[in-house]
């Protein structure tokens, strides 16, 4: 798991991926911290991704480096009311700070998996690490 952990905290951006209805909807994205609890992202209230995750709460993350080897993390999400966790989300997160800086941090919604699964796949050697969380 520590291998997964570490290419997230150097490759924090790539896409995430939901359901609209029947439909797959994805976007560019980034974890905003990984810690015991699992792995965090967070929301605007007022968006169709805020709408669609309390719908389906199926997730799908998936980030790449310059060479090509990618993480991909799936589970249910679960959302956090906990204020600590929005500051640790602002800490973490430059995109987060601009963003709720402008719309005020009430409308931050801050979400997380707690179990899922991952996989590292290294185009270099062909290796995969695959994990339970």
């Amino acid at each position: 798991m520590k291998e997964i952990i570490d290419f997230l905290n150097k490759n924090k951006f790539g896409n995430l991926a939901t359901c609209d209805g029947s439909k797959p909807d994805a976007r560019p994205f980034e974890v905003a911290y990984i810690c015991e609890e699992g792995f965090f992202f967070y929301a605007s209230s007022d968006t169709a991704l805020s709408k669609q995750l309390k719908a389906n709460p199926n997730i799908c993350f998936c980030a790449t480096d310059e060479k090509y080897n990618y993480v991909k993390v799936t589970g249910t999400i679960a959302f956090s009311n906990k204020q600590q966790d929005k500051e640790k989300v602002l800490e973490n997160s430059h995109f987060a700070k601009k963003v709720f800086e402008a719309k005020g941090k009430d409308k931050m919604e801050v979400f997380y998996l707690q179990h899922g699964e991952c996989m590292l796949h290294q185009h270099g050697d062909g290796s995969i690490i695959q994990k339970s969380f």
